[in-house]
């Protein structure tokens, strides 16, 4: 087995499966064996092709990281083949794909710990176990796994309008900037949580009218909430400010502060 291997370990989770293929077409055979992952990622294992023809053999053996596939040939147009499994967790070879998923269940079954990906986060008091990609956005987490819609995206995710804002750890973010992947561990509000929470931000915007098409509503709202949460008392110029960031093209900005002055006394 060689150095490279061994310095280069794939890392698959207890959520991994195994799944088996190959064909035949015409002389040559191709077979192959997969890990594939519960997000449909595949990991090769082995790949041997040996193509005969009368009289000779002749023999391809590709390797792919991870993996090991060694063949003995031998003259008068037979063909012996001998595959070796390679655990890409830790790299021990087997005979048999029978025995390299006997192996992986008994030796790496929850012994990797949680998948590569695996985070945990708080979303408006409830406690959510996820899966993400690297380049995976938090808005697009909140909306497409947890079904959280508020958080809007006014700019295609160029975080220029203040609409996806989300308060993350106690302070105002702008969720299509920030990586879900960032946030293990983190506690999330957003728009949904702090109405549910019955603030009184909630009745000041309704008879404000702060919304006329509502779209950026959400952002702006949960902005006003997490000024109110570090500055209990701020004056009109503090509002303004703190809501700066967020874009309105309806123009209702007077609304927002006549708004957040009106909970600010109900607090």
């Amino acid at each position: 087995m060689s150095e490279e291997k061994q310095k280069t370990p794939k890392t698959i989770s207890r959520r991994e499966f195994l799944k088996d293929a190959g064909i035949v077409v015409g002389g040559t055979a191709v077979g192959s064996a997969f890990f594939l992952s519960a997000c449909g990622k595949e990991v090769e294992v082995t790949k041997t092709v040996t193509t005969t023809a009368p009289g000779a053999t002749s023999t391809i053996t590709k390797t792919a990281p991870g993996t090991t596939s060694t063949v003995t040939t031998t003259a008068g147009g037979s063909t012996q083949t001998i595959t070796k499994y390679t655990c890409p967790v830790c790299s021990q070879e087997f005979d048999s794909l029978s025995a390299l998923k006997a192996h992986f269940d008994t030796t790496h079954d929850g012994g990797e710990g949680e998948p590569s990906g695996s985070i945990s986060m708080t979303v408006n008091g409830e406690e959510y176990k996820l899966i993400v990609n690297p380049t995976d956005t938090l808005r697009d987490v909140l909306r497409n796994q947890l079904g959280i819609m508020s958080p809007k995206d006014m700019c295609n995710g160029y975080g220029a309008c203040g609409s996806c804002s989300v308060i993350v750890d106690g302070r105002p973010v702008l969720s299509c900037m920030m990586f879900a992947i960032e946030c293990d561990g983190a506690v999330i509000e957003t728009a949904e949580g702090i109405a549910d929470s019955k603030h009184p931000l909630l009745e000041a915007y309704i008879l404000n009218y702060t919304a006329q098409c509502g779209y950026c509503i959400p952002g702006l709202f949960v902005t006003a909430k997490a000024l109110l949460d570090h500055n209990s008392s701020p004056a009109d110029d503090e509002i303004r400010v703190a809501l700066s960031g967020n874009i309105c093209r309806c123009g209702t900005y007077p609304a927002h502060v006549r708004a957040i002055k009106e909970a600010i006394a109900k607090l």
